[in-house]
């Protein structure tokens, strides 16, 4: 690292990667630049050294420079979610700017401006760029932070400016539990030109997979005679109305579940007419099943059933909430569920099990003496 003369003022050059180059220009006098250039060794010595032609890369060209080693360790689902993410929010509102421009308060601002979109001045009620929920918010701020922070592990940037940054509040959908009367309702619904999804909403009902799960199934994952069927993939629907099929996420998600007689009926005549590596349930042209399922099949099926506002989750829901209510014990709704470990489950539906607080209260009560012992008399003098 050297000061040399840069027409009227002074530049601090050093040797990178074999090539010279210049770290800072500017300075009036020779003394300035040296002072800087003292203070730069300094910081490299401690290891706190940051490239000052860093902060000048675009946020944009950062990321075409990043991207291609970062997405090789993604899942496909997950690849394909992230990169819309970073084309749709992240690149048209940040990736003009330098990284050293991009702030806390920038951050914080792009979190408020993704989360209140952009109206429409000329369309009443329309949206230039909608806006998103606190759950997209966080995903897409998930991926700035990413980003951020590989430039600061490249010695771009000294700190990562999203690390504090405050995030909408988390909101819980609730949890939406069928009754008998109601499950009687949803499963009449399927009939007519509906009756074809009868074994789908059955299943979904009977086993509590989830939505990516069972539209994931093929036929030589059921075994109808053993009233089993393994859970190997998982489907997810990604931009375009396309899909993809990955592994599931966790080895706990990967299971076998059972199911009683009355969905092995509805599933025989079905595996028998199809080849094993078919998809179990698929739409009437034979491809897998399509957005168009829950926008409009799903959406009629409910309606028919008087059931507004039910979601295909709540199938799930219902599932564990009549497991737990028949005595099930939570490591077995775990298991069956897919859950990754038993507090997810506890956290999800430990509330439906006031039983179980009634049984504590009535252990501690039995081993306890039911009336106090009389005092020893004191004996006389």
């Amino acid at each position: 690292m050297w000061v040399e003369r840069n027409g009227p003022t002074y530049r601090i050059r050093d040797v990178v990667a074999g090539k010279k180059v210049t770290l800072e220009a500017g300075y009036p006098t020779k003394t300035s630049a040296k002072k800087r250039m003292t203070a730069l060794r300094a910081d490299q010595l401690r290891g706190d050294f940051i490239d000052p032609r860093g902060g000048k890369i675009l946020l944009n060209n950062w990321i075409d420079s990043y991207w291609p080693s970062y997405e090789s360790t993604l899942k496909p689902s997950a690849r394909r979610s992230e990169e819309s993410r970073v084309r749709i929010h992240i690149r048209p509102l940040l990736g003009a700017l330098p990284l050293a421009e991009i702030g806390d308060l920038t951050v914080q601002q792009f979190v408020h401006d993704i989360g209140a979109g952009v109206p429409d001045p000329q369309r009443e009620g329309k949206w230039l760029r909608r806006p998103l929920s606190p759950k997209s918010v966080r995903n897409v701020h998930a991926i700035l932070h990413k980003l951020l922070q590989a430039a600061v592990g490249q010695r771009y940037l000294r700190l990562n400016p999203s690390a504090g940054s405050a995030m909408p509040p988390r909101v819980h959908k609730e949890m939406r539990f069928l009754t008998a009367p109601e499950i009687g309702r949803l499963l009449a619904a399927c009939s007519g030109e509906y009756q074809r999804w009868r074994p789908f909403v059955l299943l979904m009902l009977a086993t509590g997979l989830r939505y990516g799960e069972a539209t994931g199934l093929r036929v030589g994952d059921v075994d109808v005679l053993a009233g089993s069927l393994t859970v190997l993939r998982t489907r997810h629907e990604v931009d375009g109305g396309a899909y993809l099929f990955t592994e599931p996420k966790t080895s706990s998600s990967r299971r076998t579940v059972v199911f009683p007689t009355e969905v092995a009926d509805e599933l025989a005549g079905m595996v028998a007419a199809k080849d094993r590596g078919d998809a179990l349930f698929a739409m009437d042209d034979g491809t897998p099943m399509t957005r168009n399922f829950r926008q409009r099949i799903w959406l009629r099926v409910r309606e028919r059933a008087g059931l507004d506002g039910l979601r295909l989750h709540d199938l799930r829901h219902t599932h564990a909430a009549v497991l737990i209510s028949a005595g099930t014990p939570l490591t077995a709704v775990q298991r069956r569920l897919g859950h990754s470990s038993i507090r997810v489950t506890s956290d999800l539906y430990g509330h439906l099990m006031p039983e179980v607080h009634d049984s504590i209260v009535s252990a501690v009560s039995a081993m306890l003496p039911k009336q106090r012992e009389a005092a020893p008399t004191p004996a006389a003098a």
